[in-house]
């Protein structure tokens, strides 16, 4: 009885080891970015918010009216930062990248 709980505990301990690895691996291929954009009401933000979270390889998406800004976290397998430039553009609306410090570092 022992020899199996042991078993399973070391068994419970690799599987979570391997998780990590796989994510770190996972997180070295993405990349954020913020641009700011000519979006200037609530019609231009839905507009954004119906097609921009959908592009390939967009993880994550924010899009904020009071600063005209739009978020991406993207996976740089499958997108660019020039590409989600190019889809906003694509709604209509400017695309200029913002500079961020983490970018900078």
């Amino acid at each position: 009885m022992k020899a199996r709980i042991i078993i399973l505990l070391a068994a419970f301990v690799m599987a979570f080891s391997f998780d990590a690895s796989a994510q770190k691996k996972k997180d070295a291929n993405l990349d954020e970015v913020t641009f700011v954009t000519s979006m200037e009401c609530k019609n231009c933000e839905k507009k954004c918010n119906a097609n921009l979270p959908y592009e390939k390889g967009v993880v994550d998406y924010k899009a904020d009216l009071a600063t005209h800004t739009i978020y991406f976290k993207f996976d740089t397998r499958k997108t660019s930062r020039e590409k989600l430039a190019k889809a906003i553009q694509k709604l209509g609306y400017t695309a200029e990248e913002v500079e961020t410090a983490q970018k900078n570092k």
